[in-house]
């Protein structure tokens, strides 16, 4: 690893889609996009004094602030509270390379924040990725919005049960 200039992003892709019955829909233009990944720990004491730090449960969270924020973007919004769809990310181009995320199962949280006034006006869309029972796969041919980078006829497996990454390097 080590230091590595190419590998600090700047700018995001402003791509971010969710799967909604079989379409793939750009929910609309992004001032931010958040993904939190995080693994609870706790301290257990053992007989002989000692302590040790154990894993517990690991949460994972995407948290997208949309630049649009009309009444048909908070009414869509709305809609989209506590229903689960498959999402994808476009974080840009690292390293020479089109980074991209998938998710599964991203369960949208009904939450919305407007922050009135003082700055352009946003909507905040929150989910909670859903673990599956393995680790993520995905086919980019037949798996991915028509705009993706990555491609293959075979599926693609990812780290961890919640989302992968996916890199294809640029053209």
């Amino acid at each position: 690893m080590g230091k590595d200039t190419k590998r600090i992003r700047m700018f995001g892709g402003n791509d971010f889609q969710l799967k909604i019955g079989s379409t793939w829909t750009n929910v609309g233009h992004l001032i931010k996009g958040v993904i939190r990944d995080v693994t609870e720990s706790s301290k257990v004491t053992l007989t002989d004094a000692t302590q040790v730090t154990v894993d517990g449960a690991r949460e994972a969270s995407l948290i997208a602030t949309l630049g649009q924020s009309s009444k048909e973007e908070m009414e869509y919004v709305d809609d989209l509270g506590g229903k689960e769809f498959e999402a994808y990310y476009y974080n840009g181009i690292i390293d020479g390379k089109h980074q991209e995320i998938y998710i599964k199962a991203l369960k949208i949280v009904p939450k919305m924040e407007l922050e009135i006034p003082g700055s352009p006006m946003s909507i905040v869309l929150e989910g909670g990725m859903q673990p599956q029972a393995a680790n993520v796969s995905v086919t980019p041919d037949t798996g991915l919005p028509s705009g993706k980078f990555a491609t293959g006829a075979s599926p693609v497996t990812g780290k961890n049960k919640m989302y992968m990454i996916l890199e294809t390097t640029v053209a």
